[in-house]
Order: C-alpha cells, then sequence, then structure tokens
C-alpha cells in the first residue's frame, strides 16, 4: 500500500539519508499492508460476532408472533367480557323502561281485564 506523497516527502526530509528513507518508507508500507490485510481477515470475525449479539439483544420474528397472538387472545376475551355486560345493561335498561313506564301499566292492565272476563 503505496503512503501519500505528502508523508513520503516527510520521511525523506526527517531521514536525511536516501537509503535509509525508502527502507523506512518500504517498512512502513509493509507494515500498513500488513495491518490491512489482519484487518481484512478480522472483518468477518467482527462481522459474525456482532451478528451474534444482535440476534441476542432483538426481537425474532417468532417472539413478535407469539406476543400478538396473547394480545389478541387478551383483547378478544376483554371484547366477550364487554359483550356479556352489554348484553345485560341492555337487558336491564329495557326491563326498567318497561317496568316504569305508565303505559305499560295501562297495556298489563288491560290484559289482565280481558284475561279475567
Amino acid at each position: 500500500m503505496p503512503l501519500p506523497y505528502d508523508v513520503v516527502k516527510a520521511i525523506e526530509e526527517a531521514v536525511p539519508d536516501r537509503e535509509k528513507a525508502e527502507k523506512v518508507i518500504r517498512a512502513i508500507e509493509e507494515g500498513l499492508g500488513a495491518v490491512r490485510e489482519e484487518a481484512k481477515a478480522q472483518k468477518e470475525v467482527v462481522k459474525a460476532e456482532l451478528k451474534e449479539e444482535l440476534t441476542k439483544e432483538l426481537v425474532t420474528k417468532a417472539d413478535l408472533e407469539a406476543a400478538v397472538a396473547r394480545l389478541e387472545a387478551k383483547v378478544e376475551a376483554r371484547f366477550v367480557r364487554l359483550e356479556i355486560w352489554l348484553k345485560v345493561l341492555a337487558g336491564i335498561m329495557l326491563a326498567g323502561f318497561t317496568l316504569f313506564n305508565p303505559g305499560f301499566h295501562k297495556v298489563v292492565k288491560i290484559i289482565i281485564t280481558s284475561i279475567g272476563a
């Protein structure tokens, strides 16, 4: 991996002997190449470790589906209870409107008198 021009120039200025400067430059380039190769080799390892950690932390599709199923069951059970209570309250309201309605009392009186007659 070649070094940038300004880095090579700085090394050449710092090391007066041209041969020594070239050796330093080659050594740095080889070192950077080795680091780059090691980084490439470690990339897959780090990627696999990161995926494993994320998998532990994130919710899977199966977990989400199970949670949704539980919530649906709870909501359905509550709707069933609400439906029962609405029927009971409707019955109570109907009975109340019927029993406390003066017109209803007249109809009942007419029915009773016609049966008794």
